[in-house]
């Protein structure tokens, strides 16, 4: 099931290693690398007291840097690369029961910037701090924010743009405020969109332009709506998607200048597309992504991907798969094209086939991903023992060369005075009949 609070970190660095940073019961922030094959490595430990709360991202130079709440409500800044990892504290807590700080990372050319959410006198604040030339700066309030729902992200141009929502008392909005230049801490707020019902899902994106793209969900009794804006724009907020049900978690990917919406509901993926900056999309169609859609927040400093950082549906099928990358991108049918009920009803069931054989496709591979790693580990096994029956051979054949040379060079005064064994004395060979005796007897 498609869960943002257990988000997977994807980071792909200029060479194109991909590296995988996820949490893991009872170890801790861990970081895996994909080898060549598409097997992932065994997750290296990043830190065992860290907790589901963190974010990571990837610089221009490859270095990987992290953020965590440890189990003591603490929150820890690390970086590094080569397995050469360093981490320092940023915030220590009053509270030793950690709760979700809703922590998130963003780095630009002279700062590491840190966000997270605090709790004070019954409501939430968002608050940020910085790293520049090394020192770490004291915690800045922002504003006071409404469900801890926020949003971060560095346009093309290394501005840093915050969303969050927020209330006076008589309605609820969509602030959009900008980073002072001095990193110091933010502009003014601009309300984007204003509402007496609640807000949530807030996401952003930037196209090749620097313009930036942002959807939010407005839900009341009875009813939910997704709605979009370019904040380059002067055209309202539009809706994405509107009616009684729940649309499961939504945001927006920005890839090779096109800019997707997604929702992710009842273990499927749905989407709609905009080429011209949002000003038409397509109608809203399934994604064939396959089962088990994961939240991967994705990162990639390879020349040969265009698209922004953030948030992007996928799962794990053959390494990692993820939506709105793939070369023969699923485009679903477009609003301007009208058509009869015929034609939807076998497009939606082409649609429905398409899907049916992608998962089938999946499972598939799933099941071969399974056997092969079921293969690995036997041969894994068999390699272990063959390397202990080496070891053994190694130290049976040191005990021989041994033996061997006690025997060459022991003295031989030594071996003359033996005592012949009592079996053997010569009393026992005086004992024996003579040969003139057994021929006698035989006769």
């Amino acid at each position: 099931m498609y869960n943002p609070e257990n988000r997977q970190y994807i980071l792909k660095n200029s060479l194109g290693i991909s590296y995988h940073v996820y949490f893991e019961e009872g170890r801790g922030l861990c970081i895996r690398m994909l080898s060549d094959s598409k097997i992932w490595s065994r997750g290296y430990v990043l830190d065992k007291s860290a907790i589901n709360d963190f974010a990571a991202a990837l610089d221009k130079n490859d270095v990987f840097h992290f953020f965590y709440q440890t189990r003591d409500g603490s929150l820890n800044y690390g970086h590094g690369m080569h397995g050469q990892i360093e981490t320092r504290p940023v915030l220590n807590s009053r509270d030793p029961v950690p709760w979700t700080k809703h922590v998130s990372l963003i780095l630009l050319e002279k700062a590491t910037v840190f966000f997270y959410v605090l709790r004070y006198q019954s409501r939430h604040i968002i608050s940020m701090q910085t790293i520049q030339n090394g020192k770490l700066s004291r915690p800045v309030a922002i504003d006071y924010v409404e469900n801890a729902c926020y949003r971060s992200i560095a346009d093309h141009e290394g501005k840093c743009h915050l969303f969050y929502a927020g209330s006076d008392g008589l309605k609820n909005h969509l602030y959009h405020r900008t980073m002072k230049e001095d990193l110091t801490g933010f502009n003014p707020p601009e309300r984007i969109f204003s509402t007496e019902f609640s807000l949530g899902s807030v996401s952003a994106t930037c196209t090749g332009g620097n313009k930036i793209h942002v959807s939010f969900g407005v839900s009341g009794d009875g009813f939910y709506e997704i709605l979009y804006k370019n904040l380059a724009g002067d055209r309202e907020a539009i809706s994405l998607y509107k009616g009684e049900n729940a649309p499961g978690h939504s945001g927006l990917v920005c890839s090779g200048g096109t800019v997707y919406f997604f929702r992710a509901a009842d273990g499927n993926l749905y989407f709609r597309s905009s080429e011209n900056d949002g000003q038409d999309w397509t109608n809203e169609a399934p994604y064939p992504i396959g089962n088990n859609i994961v939240c991967f927040s994705y990162a990639s400093n390879h020349k040969d991907e265009n698209i922004f950082p953030g948030e992007i549906p996928g799962n794990f099928t053959r390494g990692y798969k993820l939506a709105f990358l793939e070369q023969d991108r699923i485009k679903p049918v477009n609003v301007k094209k009208p058509q009869t009920s015929t034609e939807t009803e076998i497009l939606n069931g082409l649609e429905t086939k398409i899907l049916q054989l992608q998962k089938h496709l999946d499972n598939i591979q799933n099941n071969i991903q399974k056997e092969f790693d079921n293969l690995q580990n036997e041969l894994t096994k068999l390699w272990l023992t063959q390397k202990s029956f080496e070891k053994k051979l190694i130290y049976l054949d040191g005990l021989y060369a041994e033996l061997q040379d006690r025997i060459l060079y022991e003295p031989e005064e030594n071996k003359c005075n033996k005592k012949i064994p009592p079996s053997y004395s010569s009393e026992s060979f005086h004992s024996l009949p003579a040969a003139e005796e057994i021929s006698r007897e035989d006769a």
